[in-house]
């Protein structure tokens, strides 16, 4: 049972890798569009926000690479029992997991639920960070170190 149950969770964290991987290039997709967002604005606001409001949305998309990748690599078969790849895995769901949370006192304004891409992403980032939770949990309760 113990086996079984880690398996599973082993391949929820391998897909959350991939998620987030996928959610990463989704946000570069999104990226062309930020400055559309900002079109409405005042020219002075629109000049000082656009450029660091790229630069941070590319950075994001940029780090996600990485996130999924490491969560990936830490949970594949010859690793996962490893002391650095349960840490890598508490780490990143962490992370992850200030993901929902971090939307959720950033965005507040309604136009912003009402985009395709944008939803794509909270519903990404919400599933990974449930599925990534979970998964390390039972792992490092049933996987011996």
């Amino acid at each position: 049972m113990k086996s079984r149950a880690s398996n599973l969770s082993a391949a929820f964290l391998r897909c959350a890798g991939v998620l987030l991987v996928v959610l990463g290039v989704v946000h570069s997709i999104a990226t062309p569009h930020i400055a559309d967002l900002l079109n409405g604005s005042p020219t002075d606001v629109y000049q000082r926000a656009v450029g660091p409001t790229l630069l941070n949305h590319v950075l994001v998309g940029i780090l996600l690479l990485p996130l999924g990748f490491t969560t990936w690599l830490a949970s594949s078969a010859g690793n996962r029992s490893q002391r650095w790849a349960r840490q890598v895995l508490i780490l990143n769901a962490i992370i992850v997991l200030t993901f929902p949370v971090s939307i959720a006192l950033f965005m507040r304004r309604a136009e912003y639920y009402h985009a395709p891409l944008f939803l794509a992403g909270v519903a990404l980032t919400a599933a990974i960070s449930l599925l990534m939770v979970v998964a390390v949990s039972v792992l490092i309760r049933n996987e011996p170190v």
